[in-house]
């Protein structure tokens, strides 16, 4: 009987230490439908989401999308704003969200793509377009930075994030 007290005992301490574990989850996102000025469109704005946690503690979020020429959300940007986008060779928009800037600050998600060949790109008008939409006050998207993120050489480097404590990403 001991034993298997003692068994039960250590399970249950070995399981709570997991809690103190930082990890990086990965999935998706999606915006689904839009409007501008008289057009309404049904398609979906799809995110590849990554997750950095400390214990259940979402420290670090950020969101990445490449915004196809077809694509109705084109409508969300300013003239400007696609012609930036549309001399990049690899261009990119993405949400990002640091719970503690000083623990994770967003300088170094952005130090991080430079050092990968992107350029930060601003897009106020797309970013007051997303903010508008119902998906967005919904996922608390305020908290997020938008901004696109342009590559205009073609380079094979595979696009890496590494924060302190945390298992490497690479971004797709």
């Amino acid at each position: 009987m001991k034993i298997i007290f003692s068994i039960i005992i250590f399970s249950i301490l070995t399981s709570c230490s997991n809690l103190s574990k930082s990890i990086v989850e990965e999935g998706t996102f999606e915006i689904s439908n839009g409007i501008f000025a008289d057009k309404k469109w049904k398609e979906d704005l799809s995110f590849q989401r990554y997750s950095w946690y400390q214990e259940l503690t979402l420290q670090f979020d950020l969101m990445v999308t490449k915004i196809p020429a077809q694509s109705s959300f084109n409508f969300w940007f300013s003239q400007e704003e696609l012609t930036a986008l549309s001399s990049c060779r690899d261009a990119r928009i993405i949400l990002a969200y640091s719970l503690d800037t000083k623990i994770i600050p967003y300088s170094s998600l952005y130090i991080q793509l430079d050092k990968s060949g992107y350029s930060r790109i601003e897009l106020p008008e797309f970013k007051r377009q997303l903010m508008q939409h119902p998906d967005s006050s919904m996922n608390s998207l305020r908290l997020y930075h938008v901004l696109g993120f342009c590559k205009k050489t073609e380079n094979t480097n595979q696009l890496l994030i590494n924060f302190p404590g945390y298992l490497e990403k690479k971004l797709k």
